[in-house]
């Protein structure tokens, strides 16, 4: 004769939650995560820091190791701006001398402001990251050392100017773990402004003073609720990532093009990795030298801009124009020598 035996169903979340076994705060949110994507993010699996160049590995636009006048709004080690109100300032950055008090990774890069005046402003370092993360959970981290209490961290996002803030650091002059998390309400055409400032809560003007400063070093935005251990990424992974927004050839180069009319030569930059959305800026320093059929000929006032009648983008294919020339020759042939170029496609 065939038995049958039935079991009524259990929960297994409430039977675990009645286990005797300690699973400490970890397992708990482990075990309450309701998907696998919270999961990895509470373990910290997998691609996470949406920070580019977070440990100041990169810096194509130069050296800076020394400390360095600023100017408001321009980027230095890359995608680092610097914005200022009211304020003068330096900027260095500082190659594995993270040796202070409370810092756990003394290898690790930094990035510092100085003030050099003294007034009532802001002072702060700012990533802006692209903005297709509407309603996340975000979490900005930094570790941070400054001799204001008014060093904080800020997320902003443009859509009704929302804007917070972590709580401040102490001012001691020591590293100190700094995070704040937020709901994105950012769209597709308003990014991300994480800063590292001086400022107050509301982000108003604070009285600074000559010699006040904010370094920051492993600068974490990601997916979470909670602050998790550094991703560190290979230096070759960073600096791709940071081509696709300003890359620069700062030795002298040959583009092979042609001659477009009797002024213009047309050429093709191949760039390391395809630009950001195709609408970069382009600038050059030094002379241009065209190479052309019957010699060649210098340019030390050159103009240079997207080609072909517009913004083109194929791939890493920059189609650019050179001009300012005499006498060339319609559908030639010509080389272009170039000293230094950079294309910025930067947010």
């Amino acid at each position: 004769m065939t038995v049958k035996v039935s079991k009524p169903a259990i929960n297994v979340r409430e039977e675990l939650a009645d286990l005797k076994k300690p699973t400490g705060i970890a397992g708990e949110a482990m075990l309450r995560a309701e998907t696998p994507q919270e999961q990895q993010a509470l373990i910290g699996v997998g691609r996470r820091n949406l920070i580019l160049n977070g440990d100041f590995k990169i810096s194509e636009r130069g050296d800076f190791t020394s400390a360095t006048a600023i100017t408001h709004d321009n980027y230095y080690v890359d995608r680092w701006s610097v914005r200022v109100t009211n304020i003068t300032a330096n900027i260095q950055h500082i190659l594995g001398s993270n040796s202070s008090p409370g810092y756990p990774y003394k290898a690790s890069n930094s990035l510092r402001l100085t003030a050099t005046n003294t007034a009532s402003g802001l002072l702060r370092h700012l990533q802006r990251t692209e903005g297709f993360l509407d309603g996340q959970t975000l979490t900005f981290s930094a570790w941070v050392k400054s001799n204001s209490s008014n060093a904080r961290l800020f997320q902003y996002q443009h859509d009704g100017q929302y804007r917070v803030s972590s709580k401040a650091h102490s001012g001691n002059g020591e590293w100190e773990f700094l995070s704040v998390t937020a709901t994105n309400k950012s769209t597709t055409s308003n990014q991300i402004y994480n800063d590292a400032a001086i400022a107050s809560s509301t982000f108003a003007n604070v009285s600074i003073t000559t010699g006040d400063y904010i370094e920051i070093s492993e600068a974490q935005l990601e997916i979470n609720k909670i602050a998790t251990p550094f991703e560190y990424r290979s230096f070759g992974e960073e600096l791709a990532l940071c081509q696709r927004f300003y890359t620069k050839w700062d030795i002298a180069t040959n583009w092979s093009g042609y001659q477009n009319g009797t002024s213009i030569v047309d050429f093709s930059v191949y760039t390391p990795v395809p630009m950001r959305n195709g609408s970069p800026s382009i600038s050059c320093t030094g002379s241009f030298y065209v190479w052309r059929q019957n010699g060649y000929q210098q340019q030390t006032s050159p103009s240079i801009g997207i080609g072909g009648g517009g913004t083109h983008r194929h791939n890493n294919a920059i189609y650019c124009q050179v001009g300012n020339f005499s006498g060339l020759t319609n559908g030639y042939v010509a080389n272009v020598f170039i000293n230094t170029l950079e294309i910025d496609d930067e947010l």
